[in-house]
């Protein structure tokens, strides 16, 4: 069998990859039903959620959009701004 290296994730993407799974179960979607909505093999979301492989992007916000979801950006707040 090949050896296979995992990917190290950073700790904001595993943060990340675990609000999705949480999202994912709550909306009771399978990783096959969601893999066939996107257009990815089942295997790419399967090895995303055991945070051994860091996805693109845009895969993740097709993910995200698949689910009725959608990513935004905002700014953190400053430590003085709560002030």
């Amino acid at each position: 069998m090949k050896n296979m290296e995992k990917e190290i994730i950073s700790n904001k993407e595993f943060a990340l990859i675990c609000e999705y799974i949480k999202l994912r179960n709550e909306s009771n979607i399978s990783q096959s039903e969601l893999a066939r909505r996107v257009g990815i093999a089942r295997s790419t979301i399967a090895r995303m959620e055991r945070k051994l492989h860091s996805i693109s992007l845009g895969t993740f916000v097709k993910l995200l959009e698949a689910m009725n979801y959608k990513l935004e950006i905002t700014k953190k707040k400053d430590a003085n701004e709560s002030r």
